[in-house]
C-alpha cells in the first residue's frame, strides 16, 4: 500500500482512476462504433488502443506481435485529426488525454516536492488538460503536437499561478526577507519564456524553440530522443548549438 493510500484510503490515485476508465472504454462497442464514424486513417479499429498507437503511444508489444512505429510526422497528422474531432466529441479528447498521460506524469514528477504533492499536481494537470486539448489550435501548431500540448498544460498549471501570485503579492517591510524577495522576483521558467519570445523575434527558428520546449517539458534528452525517434546524442548536439545561440541573444534581451 502506498503512502497516499495510508493517509487517505478513500482517495484513489488519479492514474488508477484513469486506467480503470480506459480499460472500460477501450473495448466498449458503442465507443468503438463512434470512433469508427470519425473516418480516421490507418485501417480497422479493433480497440481504442489502436487509435493510441496510431497517434504515437508506445505500449508493450502484444504476445507474439509488435506494434508498427511510424514517423513523428505521421503521429502528428493523426493527432491533429483527433484534436479536430475533440472540439465537439469528449471521447476524442479522452483519447488524446490518454496519449499524453505519460508526459503529464513526467511533468508532475519533476515539479512536485514529494509523492503526495505529485498526486495533487497530477490531478491539476489532468484537470487543465481538457481545455488545452479541446482548444488546441490545429491550424497553427501542426508539429510536435504532444510536447506543445504538455507545455500548454504545464503553463496553465504551474507557470500562470506563479505569475498571478507575483502580480498580486504586496511587498513586505521585513528587512530579513529582502534578499529572498529579490531572489524570487523572476522565476527561472518565466525568464526562459521571455528569452524564447525575444529569440523568436530575433530570428531563432521555430524548430529550435520547439526543441527547447520539449527539453523543458520532458526533462532529459533521452526522453526527447525517444519521442523524435533519433539518438540522444543528436538531441544533445542540437541542444548545445541552440543554447549557444540563446547565450548570444541574452545580453540583447536584457
Amino acid at each position: 500500500m502506498t503512502a497516499a493510500q495510508i493517509t487517505n484510503p478513500i482517495r484513489r490515485n488519479v492514474l488508477e482512476r484513469l486506467s480503470t476508465e480506459w480499460r472500460h472504454l477501450a473495448g466498449r462497442a458503442a465507443d468503438l462504433e463512434a470512433v469508427r464514424r470519425w473516418g480516421l486513417p490507418g485501417g480497422e479499429i479493433l480497440t481504442l488502443d489502436d487509435v493510441l498507437v496510431r497517434c504515437g503511444y508506445r505500449p508493450r508489444p502484444r504476445p507474439g506481435g509488435q506494434y508498427r512505429v511510424d514517423e513523428p510526422e505521421v503521429h502528428d497528422a493523426y493527432l491533429l485529426r483527433l484534436l479536430t474531432v475533440a472540439r465537439d466529441e469528449p471521447l476524442a479528447a479522452r483519447i488524446v488525454l490518454q496519449r499524453i498521460l505519460p508526459a503529464l506524469c513526467a511533468l508532475a514528477r519533476r515539479h512536485a516536492a514529494g509523492y503526495l504533492d505529485q498526486l495533487d499536481l497530477l490531478d491539476e494537470l489532468v484537470g487543465n488538460a481538457w481545455a488545452a486539448i479541446r482548444n488546441y489550435p490545429v491550424e497553427r501548431r501542426r508539429r510536435s503536437v504532444v510536447p506543445n500540448l504538455v507545455r500548454d498544460i504545464g503553463f496553465q498549471t504551474i507557470v500562470r499561478p506563479i505569475r498571478k501570485r507575483h502580480a498580486t503579492e504586496l511587498p513586505t517591510r521585513n528587512v530579513e526577507l529582502r534578499e529572498t524577495e529579490h531572489s524570487v522576483d523572476v522565476e527561472p521558467l518565466d525568464e526562459l519564456v521571455d528569452l524564447l519570445h525575444e529569440a523568436r523575434r530575433c530570428g531563432l527558428a521555430q524548430g529550435d524553440i520547439d526543441l527547447i520546449c520539449e527539453l523543458v517539458t520532458l526533462g532529459r534528452p533521452e526522453e526527447v530522443a525517444a519521442v523524435r525517434r533519433v539518438t540522444p546524442r543528436t538531441i544533445r548536439n542540437r541542444r548545445d548549438v541552440i543554447v549557444r545561440r540563446l547565450r548570444d541573444l541574452a545580453p540583447a534581451a536584457a
